[in-house]
């Protein structure tokens, strides 16, 4: 039977670039949105390689790969059809930790007695239907991830050549034995969670001594041991006025780590009716400015800064856009500050879950900046919720809870579509 091509698609690396070129018989329209991207692409720094691809950020798969193929695709799917998949999914593995820290966003559902964790079986599932999806970055966060048995095995459930599997973690229990379980599991990247540049500060905010020394000891093991690492800090009025960040920096220069992602203080967890840790405009202009400058430095590691992500120069809120996010139970949200529910994977497949998040009001448009940082969202969504409520808020099960009120309530600010699938990184600021 004679064989017919429509559309492939070739990627190389050559002397470090990555090349490519759009075959069959409609291969001629993209090859010009094809050669844009890889412009965009190769301006950007390599930060490591593996599986014969280039490593620009922690956040995706290298490029050329199978699962890089596949995230081209899906911004095919979004530049031409409109159609919304999902890039990146955050599972919480459990609630249990060893730390009790003062600033933790799942502070509010650890207590839940009515809500027990996935099985092994119901998370690899779930896992399957993610990948399903077009989900090509696996990410598992908790409490701490490393508190499940299981946790090797759903990591090496998750298909390499499909998707990234990547993990949040205190560094409590990265002994050198388990960053080699970690690596021959399949994990493609570990988030070692830092405070504080300072170990009696990271410590005291952790509530665990000795967690600092540790978190960095283990993160010298996942490096000796091949597996990519990056430090997750935060900004906040302090850190940013006392020159934390830099500090932090430097630490993760000395270590070696592949990756520094600065989020910003997000009111969430027991302070989430605190708004007054959110950034004003100059301390977010200060964070882009120290993320601009450090993304040029190839001596210092890379940097990610959700500042930045949510700029005119990147991408806004992912939030049902280009995330869900998943309790240890299996409610599916937005995303891991948010504490709303759309469904559970218990009781629906995760694609209709998915549509219903994207019918919602607040998020059938793009929104330039963190929802949970603005004020019309909080005021509508947010603000209304008791002092001390079992989280995450079941919209699913209460779909008018939260209608708009008469003046139209919040309203998504649009977002300007990128061409030639988004250029390069942006999405993930790289």
């Amino acid at each position: 039977m004679p064989h017919y091509e429509v559309l492939g698609l070739e990627l190389e690396l050559a002397d470090g670039q990555v090349q490519g070129r759009a075959t069959g018989t409609m291969g001629s329209l993209l090859n010009g949105y094809l050669s844009l991207f890889l412009q965009g692409l190769n301006k950007n720094r390599v930060i490591a390689t593996k599986g014969g691809g280039n490593v620009y950020t922690l956040y995706q798969p290298p490029i050329p790969s199978e699962a890089a193929v596949a995230d081209l695709t899906r911004k095919l799917m979004r530049t031409f059809t409109k159609t919304l998949y999902p890039s990146t999914c955050t599972l919480q593995t459990t609630n249990r930790c060893q730390a009790k820290c003062v600033h933790c966003s799942a502070a509010l559902n650890m207590s839940r007695k009515d809500k027990k964790e996935l099985t092994t079986e119901e998370f690899k599932n779930l896992v399957d239907q993610a990948l399903d999806l077009g989900v090509v970055n696996v990410t598992l966060s908790g409490g701490e991830p490393l508190m499940r048995k299981d946790i090797l095995e759903i990591i090496s459930h998750v298909d390499p050549a499909r998707a990234n599997c990547m993990m949040f973690t205190n560094g409590m229990g990265l002994t050198r034995e388990m960053a080699r379980d970690l690596n021959e599991a399949g994990i493609f990247s570990v988030m070692v969670s830092l405070d504080s540049p300072q170990e009696e500060e990271h410590d005291s905010m952790r509530r665990c001594p000795g967690l600092f020394k540790k978190a960095v000891e283990g993160m010298r093991n996942l490096l000796e041991e091949g597996v990519l690492v990056g430090i997750s800090t935060y900004a906040s009025h302090e850190n940013l006025k006392e020159g934390k960040l830099q500090k932090m920096m430097e630490l993760g220069k000395e270590i070696g780590v592949h990756e520094l992602t600065i989020f910003d203080t997000v009111p969430t967890g027991e302070y989430l009716h605190n708004c007054d840790c959110i950034l004003d405009q100059d301390e977010k202009n200060e964070v882009r400015s120290l993320t601009e400058k450090w993304r040029e430095d190839p001596d210092y590691p890379q940097c990610i800064s959700q500042a930045w992500v949510n700029s005119p120069q990147g991408s806004g809120c992912f939030a049902a856009n280009e995330q869900f996010y998943m309790t240890a139970w299996g409610d599916i949200g937005p995303c891991d500050f948010t504490p709303l529910s759309f469904g559970s994977i218990r009781e629906e497949p995760l694609a209709a879950i998915w549509q219903r998040m994207l019918s919602h009001s607040a998020y059938k448009d793009a929104h330039g900046q963190c929802r949970m940082q603005d004020p019309l969202f909080r005021k509508q969504y947010i603000d209304a919720i008791p002092q001390g409520t079992p989280l995450p808020i079941e919209v699913w099960k209460n779909p008018h809870a939260f209608d708009p009120p008469p003046d139209g309530g919040f309203k998504p600010s649009g977002k300007s579509k990128k061409t030639a699938f988004d250029l390069s990184l942006n999405k993930v600021g790289v």
